[in-house]
């Protein structure tokens, strides 16, 4: 019996998170691009409201979970043209696009990491982005440190829109559409993360 109990605690024990690191975000950033299929590029910032990562005994990746503030979309090509700017913005924000007033916030929750041959930072990241009450399956590469108080991580991943419904503008479902109309089906996000050990 003692033997068992031993064994169970064992096993628990060798699963168990070592660490939890808590996503500064004043330091973290998520940055957008998107564009049509013919004209310029627009290019801005959305804020994370929170997030956590957890590591295990072994030191590796076990969990991540970050929070975005849909409320807070940034534009940052058009600061010369403010009132563009804000129309922009407005537009990513209504229904067309994001309806941040009805899903305030976007998350992802990591499914799975994989470490890539011969490289001791490189990974292969699989989890669920959840958009507009969409929730997708997303995979991507990553670039992920730790040492004993910061964790640091950087990724690009182009997103699909129309797996969300996003189709406004997209000339895959509006076939009426002229070229300097088409808005393009994915847009890229660059993930510069950085979260401190509680």
């Amino acid at each position: 019996m003692k033997f068992a109990l031993l064994l169970a605690m064992t096993i628990t024990s060798s699963f168990a998170v070592a660490d939890v690191y808590k996503i500064d975000t004043e330091a973290s950033k998520v940055l957008w691009k998107a564009g049509k299929k013919v004209g310029s590029f627009h290019n801005g910032e959305i804020k994370l409201k929170s997030g956590t990562a957890e590591t295990a005994k072994d030191g590796k990746i076990k969990n991540i979970k970050v929070v975005v503030d849909m409320k807070s979309i940034s534009n940052e090509d058009l600061k010369d043209t403010p009132d563009y700017q804000k129309k922009l913005v407005g537009h990513l924000s209504n229904e067309d696009f994001f309806h941040v007033e009805k899903y305030p916030e976007s998350t992802f929750d990591l499914e799975s990491i994989t470490p890539k041959k011969g490289s001791k930072d490189e990974y292969t990241v699989k989890g669920k982005l959840t958009m507009i009450g969409n929730t997708q399956t997303v995979e991507f590469p990553a670039k992920i440190s730790t040492d004993k108080d910061t964790l640091k991580g950087t990724a690009n991943i182009e997103i699909e829109r129309l797996k969300w419904n996003l189709k406004y503008g997209s000339g895959s479902i509006f076939k009426e559409l002229t070229a300097d109309k088409i808005i393009n089906d994915k847009f890229d996000l660059t993930l510069n993360l950085v979260a401190k050990k509680q």
